[in-house]
């Protein structure tokens, strides 16, 4: 998953970063800046090289964030 993409899965992105990250993103399903800034923010934060795509390891950390990890 990346910038550009829509979806369920993009709104499952959204849910996870406003609900264990505490942004307040719209979850419309659209990957858009907003939630690419997001998405960055937290593979940073977790030790991720952070490039905005939403594969098995950033969604480890979507599922269980990291202690200190938040918006």
């Amino acid at each position: 998953m990346a910038k550009g993409m829509v979806g369920s899965k993009v709104k499952q992105i959204q849910c996870l970063l406003n609900s264990n990250y505490d942004y307040t993103l719209t979850v419309d399903g659209k990957f858009g800046e907003s939630t690419d800034v997001a998405v960055r923010a937290v593979q940073s934060c977790s030790g991720l090289k952070p490039d905005g795509q939403v594969g098995p390891q950033t969604w480890k950390y979507l599922d269980t964030p990291m202690s200190g990890c938040g918006h």
